[in-house]
């Protein structure tokens, strides 16, 4: 049986690996260039009260926040939907494991089922969680028509 386990286990290891060497690089690159494009513009301004002026304006914070490297917290319904995408992906990976086991008869066919399990319960576990999210989220009114946060009222 743990012949059946090393072959996902490497392959995971690997994309983890390739993943956060790509992120890594991007992430390099992302500062490379806000720093270029910072020097560029102060330099442009000529002076650190130039820079603070424009900044003041709307334009110059607009400008500022579209080029900011961390994006903010992604919306309430963004998480939902990607819990549930996770969640999907799970039980359709799980259901594909469920079926290798089943078909294929050697002496160590369990691995298949047993990884097809816990996929399995993963999934379910995000999709019942994005489920329990939204509905929480609903009832606290945080969900508007545009997917975004509404104002909720403070308690009184």
């Amino acid at each position: 049986m743990p012949e059946v386990i090393i072959a996902p286990a490497a392959f995971t290891m690997v994309a983890f690996i390739v993943w956060t060497v790509v992120t890594g690089w991007q992430r390099h690159l992302q500062v490379k260039h806000m720093a270029e494009f910072n020097g560029r513009l102060v330099e442009r301004l000529g002076s650190v009260k130039d820079l603070a002026e424009f900044l003041q304006t709307e334009g110059g914070s607009k400008m500022l926040n579209s080029f900011t490297i961390e994006r903010a917290a992604t919306t309430v319904r963004e998480r939902v939907l990607r819990g549930s995408a996770i969640g999907i992906v799970c039980i359709a990976l799980s259901i594909g494991f469920l079926v290798l086991g089943r078909l294929y008869t050697w002496e160590d066919h369990e691995g298949f089922t047993i990884i097809g399990v816990i996929a399995l319960s993963l999934g379910l576990g995000f999709v019942v969680s994005s489920a329990v999210s939204y509905f929480l989220a609903k009832g606290l009114r945080l969900l508007d028509g545009a997917g975004g946060y509404t104002n909720v009222p403070a308690h009184r």
